[in-house]
């Protein structure tokens, strides 16, 4: 039960964070909106966005469709209950033409979703290692909770770490023991894989490699076909929803993302234009950057460091499938990153399309802590110290800006967005207070070091 009250807490504190009402924002928003007037077109709720596509005289969201979707049902019952914060009818000063003005208020409304997907992975990730590394699972779920991307972009209205939660969901039910597993249990997975896609399309990556995790165990063709079979349910909702806005399922707004506004709001078309939707040759410039740049993955949180490098002691432990795949997946998402045309995604606190692949991350880092547990843990101080800092000060900041920025917006109590109670300190603790007591719970020196000796010996 502390193990429980101790995520409830750190998914209180994120709760308390004011979104940043952007383009990427914007645009899942005013998807949200045209789709409770029962249109996928945004024409009426341009927002203050710039991630918009223009398709035969019809403005749509640059987005997947997922997040939207997922985010209906709070926005009607919000809406049914005059709940909704009130949208100014001037101009958004960012997005094109007739745009209007949504507070971060309304943003944070709909973002307890992304919030309820942040609480469901970690409890999916305290489940998974608890099963491989027994006792470390809380350990885990608080140190990527709060030393990864995971904890900004939860407290950010992007699809990321929603379509996190459903390919993780996807791996914890693949990976169940074959004596124990049904195939109504793989066709779920492939349901939760296909639902990432329509949440986020680069999570193809995941459902591709699930698959292939999948068939290493025998019988091979009746676990593809019902893991083929649920992922082709789970992918329905994308094909449909490409039909309905574009005339195919084949389709999506990517191809038409609006590049440059101007005067129009669509002056030059093909923001995605270059490659294939913006993908070309790997760049190993841009893979090097990704991790090792002032806002690379390793640099900004080496706890992820720590879990590749235990990717080999997860082999050793009995788990050469997990290892194969998780070792296989970050290998497969950094390239498909690196080949991208704007690896960092904009402003962001680290490379944002790495996010899908922290918790698959969780399984190494359960060995690395049972193994290295006084490195893990400091190393993981060190990443939650970046991740907090960048939580409330305003995650949002260009790839150029160095990450002390977040220091110097804290330390001088400039305006960030802060919590939704209060603006400045006063919003940090918001987040600060429930997210220390949610560690002091369960990570108290003494318990600490009895949980590490007692790892350390299995």
């Amino acid at each position: 039960m502390r193990e429980l009250l101790a995520l409830a807490l750190l998914t209180a504190a994120v709760g308390t964070q004011m979104p940043l009402a952007g383009w990427n924002a914007g645009a899942h928003y005013a998807l949200v909106q045209s789709l409770a007037d029962g249109t996928p077109r945004i024409d009426k709720h341009l927002n203050q966005s710039g991630d918009i596509a223009w398709v035969d005289g019809h403005y749509y969201a640059a987005k997947s469709p997922g997040l939207a979707f997922f985010s209906l049902p709070v926005y009607v019952a919000l809406d049914t209950a005059h709940l909704l914060a009130p949208i100014d009818a001037g101009g958004g000063g960012q997005g094109p033409p007739g745009a209007k003005h949504i507070h971060p208020r309304s943003v944070w409304q709909v973002n307890f979703v992304v919030v309820a997907a942040f609480l469901v992975l970690l409890l999916l990730i305290r489940l998974t290692v608890n099963a491989v590394v027994p006792g470390a699972g809380i350990a885990i779920a608080l140190m990527l909770g709060m030393g990864t991307m995971l904890l900004p972009f939860a407290s950010s209205y992007f699809s990321h770490v929603l379509s996190a939660t459903l390919g993780f969901a996807a791996f914890v039910l693949a990976r169940r023991k074959r004596a124990e597993q049904r195939g109504l249990e793989l066709a779920a997975s492939g349901v939760l894989a296909g639902l990432a896609v329509f949440t986020e399309i680069p999570l193809l990556i995941v459902a591709v490699l699930l698959f292939a995790f999948v068939v290493t165990e025998r019988p091979r063709v009746a676990r593809a076909a019902w893991y083929g079979a649920g992922f082709v349910v789970g992918i329905l909702p994308l094909w449909l929803y490409d039909l309905w806005a574009f005339g195919s399922p084949l389709k999506t707004g990517y191809a038409d993302a609006v590049k440059e506004l101007g005067t129009s709001g669509h002056d030059v078309i093909g923001a995605n234009g270059s490659g294939f939707f913006g993908l070309g040759r790997p760049d190993l410039g841009a893979a090097q950057d990704l991790l090792f740049s002032q806002k690379g993955l390793f640099v900004l949180t080496p706890i992820t460091l720590v879990a590749v490098l235990a990717l080999p002691l997860l082999w050793r432990r009995g788990y050469p499938r997990e290892a194969m795949l998780i070792g296989g997946l970050t290998l497969a998402m950094l390239v498909y990153n690196a080949s991208y045309y704007l690896p960092f995604g904009g402003a962001t606190p680290g490379p944002r399309f790495l996010v899908p692949l922290l918790p698959f991350l969780a399984l190494p880092l359960g060995v690395a802590f049972s193994k290295w547990p006084t490195v893990t843990v400091l190393v993981a101080g060190v990443s939650a110290f970046w991740m907090i800092a960048a939580t409330v000060a305003g995650p949002l900041i260009p790839v150029e800006t160095h990450p002390t920025a977040w220091l110097s917006t804290i330390a001088h109590r400039q305006e960030y967005p802060g919590a939704i109670f209060d603006k400045g300190t006063k919003g940090a603790l918001w987040f600060i207070v429930p997210a220390a007591l949610a560690v002091a719970m369960v990570l108290r020196p003494p318990v600490w070091a009895r949980r590490a000796a007692a790892l350390a010996r299995d």
